[in-house]
C-alpha cells in the first residue's frame, strides 16, 4: 500500500466514523497535499485509488471543506497517526480523557495557542 492510499483509507475511515456518530458538515484536513488536490479536483487520481475515492465521494454531502495543513501544524493528529501505525490495529477514542497522555497534552497546548516546535536530528 502506498502512503497516498493509506492516507485516503484513513480519511475514509474517519469520515465514516464521524457520520456514524451523527456528525455532518465536516471539515477535512490532511497533511498530504497531493490527496487534498485530488479531493478538490485539482489533480488526477491514480487508477489504483479510484475505488477508494469513489467510496469517499459517496459521502461527499457530509463534507463542507477539504484543506491541507502541514504535519507540524497538527501535532496531536501526527502523534495519533504514529501510535496507530505502531500498534497495527484500529484505535478509537471517545473522549479527551481516553487519549494517550502525550496526545492529550499536545491537544491542550494546541488549544492554548502554544506554538508547536519540532526537534530535528542532524
Amino acid at each position: 500500500m502506498t502512503s497516498l492510499q493509506a492516507e485516503l483509507k484513513a480519511l475514509i475511515f474517519g469520515v465514516r466514523l464521524a457520520i456514524d456518530r451523527g456528525y455532518s458538515n465536516l471539515q477535512l484536513e490532511s497533511d498530504s497535499l497531493v490527496l487534498v488536490q485530488i479531493l478538490q479536483g485539482k489533480s488526477r487520481c491514480p487508477w489504483r485509488l479510484q475505488g477508494d475515492l469513489q467510496d469517499l465521494l459517496k459521502v461527499k454531502r457530509f463534507v463542507r471543506k477539504v484543506s491541507h495543513c502541514f504535519r507540524e501544524a497538527n501535532k496531536p493528529a501526527d502523534r495519533l497517526a504514529n501510535i496507530g501505525a505502531d500498534s497495527g490495529t484500529i484505535l478509537t477514542y471517545d473522549s479527551l480523557r481516553e487519549l494517550p497522555r502525550l496526545v492529550r497534552g499536545d491537544f491542550i497546548l494546541d488549544q492554548m495557542g502554544v506554538p508547536s516546535l519540532r526537534r530535528v536530528k542532524v
